[in-house]
């Protein structure tokens, strides 16, 4: 594990509940940040904001309703205020 790794929580609706989400904060290979989702210490999802400004799903099941509300609750953690 990096000392620069980025980990934060967040609340997401999943499957009609409310969860708590740990995010950790990756890169690939070329540096694109992306973000590993566990819930209930279960990894749910991997996702990554593309440079059209939509968040993708690079792993996992979810719909794309789920995918962008767990995009903008990371992106309120990761934008300075």
């Amino acid at each position: 594990m990096k000392s620069s790794e980025v980990k934060f929580n967040i609340t997401a609706e999943i499957d009609g509940k409310e969860k708590q989400v740990n995010v950790t904060q990756l890169e690939t290979t070329d540096g694109v940040p992306y973000y590993a989702c566990h819930a209930e210490e279960v990894e749910i999802t991997q996702l990554r904001n593309e440079t059209y400004g939509k968040w993708e799903q690079l792993w996992g099941n979810l719909d794309d309703k789920t995918i962008q509300q767990l995009g903008k609750q990371i992106e309120k953690q990761i934008t300075p205020p």
